[in-house]
């Protein structure tokens, strides 16, 4: 269904109810443009222009919270020297009143100045990764969904959708990269000169040390680095079979094979284990490395500058001021290796997955860009068209009849896969019109000729909701109530007739109601080449009977093809092709 555009009063009631910093509508501009070519680096970047109108604003706020905070040590020295150690020595009230009352509106104020940082830098550094991420998304989406598919083995949907939603939000983590980094690092600077101020040693010597220390915990971050990598690929796959596993479920129970299906889950998942304890044990060996190098670096700055202080060199509030700066520093030194070391990793690897996706060249049986014609005599013609155990087909279809193959099921996903573009014919052709149909451009060619999947696809909702669900736009409701009657389906054997709710993937459904639902959407959507693929094995001979009796006068004048062996279709059908044996037919 196409998504309408929200209205400038609509616009203006999101703001309203999301706030400031939080998405209630889509971006009305795309600021991201992906390129297949660009490396992961170079992805990382556009997605960090993309966003920079909110990510530029975040990262100075940031770097006012970062400053703020390494001032705060200098505030509490500060009162200390001019308010506690006078008080102490015995000052009156009066000659300390107005160094009190300046220094406690400083550190409110710092206070302020750190909350109000803190909390609108980091919204706007995420409206900045939700939003690269909402338009990433939708990049990724466009080049799963595109018309023209992708050349190669299919993709399992479970990997699809890891891809989609993971290894998207993954890949806008190198935002963070942008946002943190730089207030951290002005904190840093800000803290050395602080130090300095108290002692030039103790500054020189920070100076010299900060570059040593980070040096040292990159180095402890490389292996959660290669580890985090192995578990996100070990996590996608495992991700990737439980859907693949949950939406293929009905089959594999039809078929009994719980126990294998069951028996390669473990198998991924095990295997994603592994890499998850691996890369867990990575990042506590990394923690307890960071943690100690950060907590040694401070108390050797606290201990450095307790030697000026027994002698005099440094005031009691200026040790004060040391040691929480040097505290103050952890924070900094941490987070600094964890953004630039593990998020960039992470960024990295899933960028990279994403750039294969969009790279993906078109399915060569999707490619064509010709416009179908209008009108023609024959609405579909198999010629000398090779399928599957030996079988070549010639058959016309002409228009507005009512055509039966009967055909091995194996040959019948064949020939479907050919009709919608998802396989080029090992030998000979199909045309639609006078022109192959893999010349014709996929959108168009999709419109004229609808296949309806063996398998239904249920979607969330009401049975009346399925059958509407046929475009852009949803069909009338009275089209969609005329369907279901053609496809069999009366209010009558529902709790709350047309209303009832399906369940998720048609769970609350018998397999004849979800098989006559999807059934009613194809006839709701009434195209001029309708193709049935057994439409009635889930159903009983008497329901059989009469949806192929209705059908057939429901598409009076409009072109069906049905693959089946029913009976029931055989009776009613103008031309019927049975094929069990032969290796080849002519209708």
């Amino acid at each position: 269904m196409r998504v309408q555009e929200p209205t400038e009063d609509e616009r203006v009631e999101d703001e309203r109810r999301w706030g400031l910093f939080e998405a209630g509508s889509a971006p009305r501009e795309p600021r991201l443009r992906i390129d297949p070519a660009w490396s992961p680096a170079r992805l990382s970047r556009a997605i960090i222009r993309s966003a920079w109108a909110w990510v530029f604003p975040g990262a100075l706020l940031l770097v006012v919270f970062n400053v703020a905070t390494m001032l705060l040590p200098v505030v509490i020295g500060q009162f200390v020297d001019t308010v506690i150690t006078p008080a102490a020595a015995g000052a009156d009230f009066g000659s300390i009143s107005s160094a009190l009352a300046g220094w406690l509106a400083a550190l409110v104020g710092l206070y302020i100045v750190i909350n109000l940082g803190y909390r609108f830098g980091g919204r706007l550094g995420w409206f900045g990764v939700q939003r690269a991420q909402f338009e990433l998304s939708q990049s990724v989406l466009g080049r799963i969904l595109d018309e023209r598919g992708t050349a190669g083995a299919a993709r399992a949907p479970g990997g699809l959708l890891s891809l989609a939603t993971a290894d998207v939000h993954r890949a806008c983590l190198a935002l963070y990269v942008t946002v943190y980094p730089p207030g951290e690092i002005v904190g840093l600077m800000v803290a050395a000169g602080i130090l300095f101020w108290v002692h030039p040693a103790l500054g020189i010597g920070v100076v010299i040390a900060l570059p040593l220390v980070l040096l040292l915990m990159q180095l402890a971050a490389r292996p959660l680095r290669r580890r985090s990598g192995a578990e996100q690929a070990g996590l996608a796959d495992a991700a990737s079979a439980a859907a693949d596993l949950v939406a293929g479920y009905r089959v594999i129970r039809g078929l009994h094979a719980q126990h294998s299906a069951a028996d390669r889950y473990r198998s991924v998942s095990r295997g994603a284990l592994r890499a998850t304890l691996s890369a867990r044990a990575a990042q506590a060996g990394f923690d307890g490395v960071s943690t100690a190098t950060a907590h040694v670096f401070a108390a050797v700055v606290v201990l450095a500058a307790a030697v000026p202080a027994f002698t005099g060199q440094i005031t009691p509030g200026q040790l004060v001021t040391v040691a929480g700066v040097a505290v103050t520093l952890i924070g900094p030194l941490d987070s600094l290796v964890g953004t630039l070391g593990s998020f960039w990793a992470l960024s990295q690897a899933s960028a990279s997955r994403v750039l294969d996706l969009v790279a993906l060249p078109s399915h060569p049986a999707a490619s064509g860009k010709a416009v179908p014609a209008d009108a023609g005599e024959h609405a579909l013609v198999f010629e000398q068209l090779g399928l599957e155990e030996g079988v070549v087909l010639n058959a016309v279809v002409p228009v507005g009849g009512f055509v039966v193959l009967d055909l091995p099921q194996s040959v019948q996903a064949t020939l479907a896969d050919l009709l919608t573009l998802k396989a080029m014919p090992s030998a000979g052709r199909i045309e639609h019109f006078d022109r192959a149909v893999h010349e014709h451009r996929p959108a168009l060619l999709r419109e004229r000729v609808l296949v309806s999947p063996r398998t239904p696809g249920i979607l969330t909702g009401t049975v009346l909701d399925n059958v509407r669900a046929t475009g852009v736009t949803m069909t009338p409701v009275e089209t969609a109530r005329a369907a279901l009657a053609v496809a069999g389906m009366g209010e009558a054997e529902l709790p709350d007739g047309y209303e009832t709710g399906v369940g998720d993937g048609g769970r609350e459904l018998s397999g004849g109601q979800r098989q006559r639902i999807a059934l009613a959407r194809a006839v709701a959507a009434d195209p001029e080449v309708l193709v049935l693929v057994e439409p009635t094995t889930a159903v009983d001979a008497v329901t059989e009977q009469r949806i192929a009796t209705g059908l057939r006068e429901h598409r009076a004048g409009r072109t069906t093809l049905v693959l089946t062996a029913s009976a029931a279709f055989h009776a009613v059908a103008d031309p019927v092709a049975v094929i069990h044996e032969e290796t080849r037919v002519d209708v």
